[in-house]
């Protein structure tokens, strides 16, 4: 469970991250998503008999936001690499 809580904070983080991109309209796209994912979250917690109409939709609005998320991460982690490689590009050309 603790497991599920972490990707569920990490996804609703992913439309914050996409703002910081530039990406807002992915941002705003994703925020009601996450909104009736959490929504949702009192009726799966109990685990023992969620409604079956329910419990696919948020899997999906789970896995969904998880993807965006996980895209966030991505966009993230290249432009990290991307300034880090023009840095040492520089730096290269300042030396020679």
């Amino acid at each position: 469970m603790d497991l599920l809580i972490i990707n569920l904070v990490f996804a609703s983080v992913a439309p914050l991250l996409f703002w910081r991109f530039g990406q807002k309209a992915l941002a705003i796209l994703q925020v009601p998503f996450v909104v009736v994912m959490w929504a949702l979250l009192p009726e799966m917690i109990p685990l023992s008999s969620p409604k079956a109409d329910s419990t696919f939709l948020w899997w999906a609005l789970f896995y969904f936001n998880m993807a965006f998320a996980y895209l966030s991460l991505g966009i993230g982690l290249f432009r990290w690499a991307n300034r880090f490689w023009r840095e040492a590009e520089e730096k290269e050309k300042g030396i020679m």
